[in-house]
């Protein structure tokens, strides 16, 4: 009787069909097909593996059956159809290697935040994603045999041994599961995972994604890292199982973090029981892989609704285990992180639902100091200081929790935070933080402060940072910043120079419309600061700073039907701060008195509130001048007041509240 290798060549030839397309469509590797045909391998390890090829290459039943019998399967006519997990007979253990325990790890990833007052510096600030998730796992280390490790991959020539992302593609790569059940029982999980996830996509329309499998099963994290790393996947699921329980492990990259744990959920108490078992209690559990996976891809491609929604459905049939139920929910915290809608409240409580099952989760730590930063509430900065400097102490290797306290610093500001920023970048930069972004809030800092010799070090991280990604707007913005502080013959024209090329990197962001739109603005050329103000706003509608400046400039203006609006849009998300000193300053030319003075006592108790010893000393005096004048009937907004009132540039260390 023909080898399978042989048979299997006979029938590609005969077909047509590509060795790469073949592979494809039946969910292997182009490397292990080739295998197969020149009988390297001596047979597939999965009877579903042989199927998919006879339903591929169009064999009738008896070539199919003479497929199955030669890879000493089966053939389909006997008594009962098999199962994708039903098992199968596989050769003799080898010894396994000494057993390693990996943690479950986090990508890091770079979104910009825009902190953004007048004249205010840019920050970049970490969502820290976890991106490696275990789903249903096993615990403990028994005294038990390890399956037959995958065979050496081979050179194809002219093509890589392992699958490879091409341009544009989310690539999601399954690995062999570790076999260690008694008796070396096998089931074929990978191909369920695969079905499941390609079922998710079809159902989702997705496009631009696709699953592989990898050459050889994946011993531990680093393991996984390095095989998305040749590979260029987007993920990498990998895992083990044994007689009661089965362990996946969703791997993205790059990762740095330690997350969330191990997860057991319990499959069977027997091996008898497992062909039963696993066919019908892990259901549910791949299927929360897949939409998992699923929702991988979306957060990474930053499509935070789609993610919600694949997370809701895997939320209608939750795992059993509560700590895989807290990654799930983790994720969910990250889609309420990001997007135009985000709920940063849902976000916090997400990740409150986490803390309360892994309490030592660095990550999550540092994810809900990151939401607590970005709601900006009073004392949101000392709550997101707590919440990282608690993953710090869990994770003191981690650069994320130091970078993003170290933006928490600059946004809170009281005396010595900025000394505390620079100590934590430093520590970010010492703990392997790689791109622009340290040197870019390292530069913000220095602007801040505005020390001697500050400024001569915010010009030398922002050409590093510069030199590095030319294509980070905050970088530009930064330096106009810079070049105005410094005030050299031709430098706002350079400063106007350098926020026109962070619009044109990043036309879509709201930063350099912003800043610009100051510059414009001190210099009288009110046409061109508003056309930028508005820019910005439709950029980023809903930011209070954006919407308080436009509400305050066009007051300036006398032009308080159109600075209502955005009054009234800033106070939505900011009831007491500037943006009540804004409408106050509108009511005020509009003639409203009652009005307006209501509006700046509010404003002059939030300033009250601050713990900045300069904010008083800053706003009191005008604010309750003007608050006197209009009580005795008088108008303290002539024209030249409205002008010097005007929005302009901040000098260094100009942020007094």
């Amino acid at each position: 009787m023909p080898e399978f290798g042989e048979l299997l060549t006979s029938h590609v030839g005969r077909s047509g069909i590509s060795d790469s397309d073949l592979a494809r469509r039946i969910g292997v590797s182009r490397a292990t097909l080739i295998r197969w045909k020149e009988g390297l391998t001596a047979r597939p390890r999965y009877r579903e593996d042989v199927l998919r090829c006879a339903e591929v290459l169009r064999l009738t039943p008896e070539e199919r059956d003479e497929l199955l019998t030669a890879a000493d399967f089966e053939p389909e006519a006997a008594p009962a159809e098999t199962s994708p997990l039903e098992p199968v007979h596989t050769p003799s253990p080898v010894p396994p290697a000494e057993p390693v325990e990996t943690p479950v790890q986090t990508r890091k990833g770079w979104r910009p935040r825009v902190v953004i007052a007048a004249g205010a510096v840019a920050v970049v600030a970490a969502i820290v994603a976890a991106v490696t998730l275990a789903l249903v796992g096993f615990s403990g280390e028994p005294d038990r045999p390890v399956t037959p490790t995958e065979e050496a991959p081979i050179d194809v020539p002219g093509e890589p041994d392992h699958p490879t992302a091409e341009a544009g593609e989310a690539l999601i790569l399954i690995a062999p599961f570790a076999n260690y059940t008694a008796g070396q029982l096998e089931f074929n999980i990978r191909g369920r995972l695969r079905d499941s996830i390609n079922q998710e996509i079809a159902a989702a329309g997705l496009e631009g994604i696709r699953i592989d499998d990898w050459i050889e099963t994946v011993p531990g994290h680093q393991a996984a890292l390095s095989a998305a790393r040749q590979s260029g996947a987007a993920i990498v699921i990998w895992g083990e199982y044994d007689s009661g329980r089965v362990l996946a492990n969703l791997t993205s990259t790059p990762t740095e973090s330690e997350s969330l744990g191990p997860q057991v959920v319990e499959i069977a108490t027997s091996p008898s029981e497992l062909p039963t078992a696993i066919n019908i209690d892990l259901t549910a559990e791949v299927r929360s892989v897949a939409l998992l996976s699923l929702s991988q891809v979306y957060l990474q491609r930053g499509e935070f609704e789609p993610a919600k929604t694949v997370l809701f459905q895997a939320l209608e049939h939750p795992p059993a285990d509560p700590a895989a139920l807290a990654n799930l929910r983790y994720r969910l915290g990250q889609a309420y992180l990001g997007g135009e809608y985000a709920d940063l409240d849902e976000a916090i409580w997400r990740f409150t639902e986490v803390l309360s099952v892994q309490p030592r989760s660095a990550d999550t730590y540092s994810s809900r100091g990151l939401a607590y930063l970005e709601r900006g509430r009073p004392g949101d900065e000392d709550l997101a200081i707590a919440d990282l400097t608690r993953a710090s102490e869990l994770a003191p290797h981690l650069a994320a929790p130091y970078f993003n306290r170290a933006a928490a610093y600059i946004a809170r500001g009281r005396p010595g935070d900025q000394s505390r920023a620079l100590r934590d970048l430093e520590r970010a930069i010492a703990a392997g933080v790689e791109g622009p972004g340290v040197f870019v809030n390292r530069a913000a800092v220095y602007l801040e402060r505005g020390r001697e010799g500050d400024l001569d070090l915010a010009f030398e991280d922002l050409a590093r940072a510069i030199e590095m990604d030319p294509s980070l707007a905050t970088a530009w913005v930064n330096r106009g910043n810079a070049r105005l502080q410094r005030g050299e013959d031709g430098d706002v024209e350079q400063a106007i120079a350098d926020f026109t090329k962070a619009i044109d990197l990043a036309p879509d962001i709201a930063l350099g419309y912003y800043h610009r739109a100051l510059v414009y603005s001190e210099s009288e050329n009110w046409d061109l600061s508003n056309s930028d103000l508005r820019a910005a706003q439709e950029r980023d509608p809903r930011d209070p700073a954006i919407n308080s400046a436009l509400c305050w400039q066009l007051g300036v203006q006398r032009r308080p039907d159109e600075a209502m609006l955005y009054c009234n849009l800033a106070l939505e998300r900011e009831p007491d701060g500037p943006a009540r000193d804004s409408r106050g300053l509108v009511y005020g030319v509009m003639g409203s008195v009652d009005e307006a003075v209501t509006d700046f006592r509010v404003f002059l108790d939030w300033v009250d509130a601050s713990e900045k010893p300069t904010c008083r000393p800053h706003y009191g005096p005008s604010r309750e001048s003007w608050i006197g004048a209009l009580e005795a009937g008088g108008n303290p907004f002539d024209d030249e007041t409205l002008n010097e009132l005007r929005l302009r540039p901040a000098s260094p260390g100009a942020a007094p509240c």
